[in-house]
């Protein structure tokens, strides 16, 4: 429950007005900025790519939910094509994000997750979880923002964990159980 509580206010402290066709996904960020989930290795084939533009075009044009659906067909494409679809995914759930509709973001970024877990991606994998924690705490499913929170906590502990994505998720983990602790009082 308290781990619900620290993405619930995450969630209130990161909401963010409705973007322009240009601007990229609104999440929590690092110093840095927000760490994006890119494109695998061989992912964008010259298919692959054709229906990105088409989902880019749609995008901007505010067509998000046909902009997913684009994004999501040349997932399939580079699946079927034998490459983890993580930038296409990436994309797809950004898409759904801006077009309100979080719970299917936070699904494709599930899916993510689990393929990346097949492959060994350990970084995709994270961010997915992560991004995906964040999404259903944004859109009020607790049980689920815990779940994700839960096996993110777990797999964070791995010492092949890319250090860089480690702090970073350590660090908004901390933030937002702070910010959860702060809410509860």
């Amino acid at each position: 429950m308290k781990t619900a509580l620290t993405f619930l206010a995450v969630a209130a402290v990161f909401l963010a007005p409705r973007p322009s066709a240009a601007q990229s996904v609104a999440t929590p960020e690092s110093p840095a900025g927000p760490i994006a989930i890119q494109a695998s290795d061989g992912e964008l084939s010259s298919e692959v790519r054709l229906l990105v533009v088409g989902g880019d075009g749609m995008s901007n044009r505010l067509r998000f939910d046909a902009a997913a659906q684009e994004y999501r067909r040349a997932a399939d494409v580079a699946r079927r094509e034998g490459h983890l679809a993580s930038g296409t995914t990436w994309k797809a759930a950004t898409a759904y994000f801006y077009d309100g509709n979080l719970a299917a973001a936070a699904g494709v970024l599930d899916q993510l997750a689990n393929e990346a877990a097949l492959v060994g991606d350990l970084q995709v994998e994270a961010l997915s979880i992560y991004y995906s924690a964040w999404l259903n705490g944004k859109a009020g499913r607790k049980t689920q923002s815990a779940a994700r929170a839960e096996r993110l906590e777990g797999l964070l502990r791995s010492r092949y964990m890319p250090v860089a994505v480690r702090d970073a998720l350590n660090s908004w983990l901390a933030n937002a159980k702070a910010v959860a602790v702060g809410a509860g009082n």
